[in-house]
């Protein structure tokens, strides 16, 4: 019940937040910002997000195969694809939907596999994930740095927030590559001082084999982790060039590489520390306003700078809602079609 309550609030709160924008900006004038984007700039987005998650399918296929889970693609996709939408409606928007995607691998392998080993998989494939992010993130603190565009108080925490993201993905990558088993030995120094050693020994037990599996997907199978990453990689920068299509057919003008890098990287630190409400919403379209006014457009009439518009932030925000949300939904029914997710029944009428 409380969980329940929780998620209502967040669910009034970024109503609340959405609306305060849309009302403050002109919900007109952002219409208009999306008119403009017209049909094949719309249709250009919805290739990158479609190319994006065949990109990150792909990746973890590679991995699943190099481990010896023969998973058909399709599975594979509609693993991922449901993991994504639980994600996205959860209040981080990288971590959530893991266990819908384990869940998936594992019913279609009736047993053939350990969960622990397909959990393994998944975890190299969200460290492969993070590396790829921190690439685009690092070229974007690199711009801040260069050009000097950000305050000197948003460089701070721009500062802060890359220090830890970039903290929490080295000690996951110094761990499971070098083998270290931190997790693994923390549980056990739990055991040794907690009540519930049963329990606590199971999870020693599990968690030894899936970071010793992870260990060997950087030792035994480097030619399919590097050949997952670089599908990470591809999928990230598609991602990055979202804004660049956006402003190039709503403004007709370009956005140069420090400046989409800058973006890009604060969109990242938005997504990792303020995903608070399903979806982001009323978060989203916040944070896009405020990371978009601190970078400019070349306009490709009269190569003059444009300031971005509130306006065509927010359109950006609700256009890429509009192509998520179908593949949420998606994801969504697959889920409940498995039974993964449960749909109350109403209550007989008598």
């Amino acid at each position: 019940m409380r969980r329940r309550s929780l998620v209502v609030l967040s669910i009034l709160v970024g109503a609340g937040l959405l609306g305060g924008i849309l009302y403050y900006i002109g919900p007109e004038r952002v219409w208009e910002q999306i008119v403009r984007l017209g049909v094949w700039g719309y249709l250009s987005l919805v290739a990158i997000a479609i190319l994006t998650m065949v990109c990150w399918t792909s990746s973890w296929w590679v991995i699943l195969r190099a481990y010896g889970v023969r998973v058909s693609w399709w599975t594979t996709w509609w693993a991922r694809l449901s993991g994504f939408a639980i994600t996205y409606l959860t209040p981080s928007m990288y971590f959530g939907g893991e266990p819908a995607s384990v869940f998936l691998i594992v019913k279609e392998q009736e047993g053939a596999h350990r969960a622990t080993r397909v959990v393994a998989t998944l975890l190299v494939a969200k460290l492969l994930e993070g590396l790829s992010l921190l690439a685009f993130v690092y070229l974007g603190f690199y711009y801040a740095a260069a050009t000097k565009l950000l305050p000197l108080d948003d460089m701070g925490v721009m500062i802060v927030g890359n220090l830890i993201f970039a903290l929490f993905v080295a000690l996951a990558a110094i761990n499971f590559m070098g083998g270290r088993l931190w997790l693994t030995r923390l549980l056990g120094w739990l055991k040794r001082h907690l009540p519930w050693k049963h329990a606590l020994g199971v999870a020693e037990a599990k968690m030894r084999e899936v970071e010793e599996d992870v260990h060997n997907a950087f030792q035994e199978h480097q030619r399919a982790t590097w050949t997952a990453f670089l599908l990470t990689l591809l999928a990230t920068f598609l991602l990055y060039l979202r804004p660049q299509v956006f402003f190039l057919f709503a403004l007709r003008a370009f956005m140069p590489i420090s400046h989409l890098s800058i973006a890009y990287a604060l969109f990242v630190l938005l997504g990792v520390f303020f995903w608070l409400t399903p979806g982001g919403m009323g978060v989203l379209e916040g944070g896009m306003v405020g990371i978009f006014s601190v970078v400019s457009v070349l306009s490709l009439k009269d190569h003059q700078w444009l300031p971005i518009p509130y306006e065509s932030a927010v359109a950006f925000a609700l256009t890429l809602k509009s192509i998520e949300f179908p593949l949420v939904g998606l994801g969504l029914f697959y889920l409940i079609r498995v039974g993964f997710l449960k749909v109350p029944k109403p209550p007989l009428r008598r």
